[in-house]
């Protein structure tokens, strides 16, 4: 006898024969997942537009510091080179006389050198700066005479102050006043040292200030350079 068949309604349901080996379960409805092709790439494009503006960004921020760099490499070399310069020459006063610059960077002096001139009555004059002491000596070389006076500035401001007389002249004559007898030979070496008693060794040396041309009265005894 055959087992009896039992029989489920219901809306969308296959039947089902109890005991039969090719029962069945019922359908499940799922929805199938949804593959948004064209928004997929979309959001591509974006993310490889942005590398590319990160890449380029980049590429232009390298070339300008390359650039800076190279800029200020040939600034730097053009300065150190304009500031070791050890000779040049320049003009003095309403006649334009010829003055000679040297420069020794090592020792931090300066040394300015103009010839006699009947016209414009200027002695031959030998002046060195010794920014180590502090001193500077203006040496009449006709008359054998050193006059020293102390040097309110530093090397490099003296250095700039020389160059700069190329393009204006140097149109700044100095009033010195001659103070007391002529400085001994010992302690000429000890308070200027050894550039200033070398540069002064053929000649007399004196104190001198500097003051200026209404000062002046018949009492003293100046020197103009």
């Amino acid at each position: 006898m055959s087992p009896p068949k039992v029989s489920l309604a219901g809306k969308g349901q296959k039947p089902v024969v109890v005991g039969s080996d090719e029962a069945e379960l019922p359908a499940v409805n799922e929805t199938p997942a949804v593959i948004n092709v064209e928004r997929c790439g979309r959001v591509g494009r974006q993310q490889w537009q942005r590398r590319r503006t990160r890449h380029v960004i980049c590429g232009v921020a390298f070339v300008i510091i390359v650039a800076v760099a190279a800029l200020g490499t040939m600034a730097m070399v053009h300065r150190m080179r304009r500031h070791h310069r050890k000779h040049w020459s320049v003009c003095y006063g309403q006649k334009r006389l010829n003055e000679n610059v040297d420069v020794d960077h090592n020792n931090k002096l300066i040394t300015v050198q103009h010839d006699h001139d009947d016209e414009a009555k200027t002695p031959a004059v030998e002046i060195l700066h010794e920014y180590g002491r502090g001193m500077v000596a203006y040496k009449d070389v006709d008359k054998k005479v050193c006059y020293i006076d102390r040097l309110d500035e530093t090397f490099e401001t003296g250095y700039e102050r020389w160059e700069a007389y190329e393009a204006t002249d140097r149109k700044d004559p100095k009033t010195l006043k001659v103070i007391g007898k002529p400085i001994e030979v010992e302690v000429l070496q000890h308070i200027c040292d050894i550039h200033i008693t070398a540069h002064c060794a053929d000649a007399k040396s004196v104190w001198v200030m500097e003051i200026e041309e209404k000062e002046v009265t018949t009492q003293m005894e100046v020197v103009h350079m």
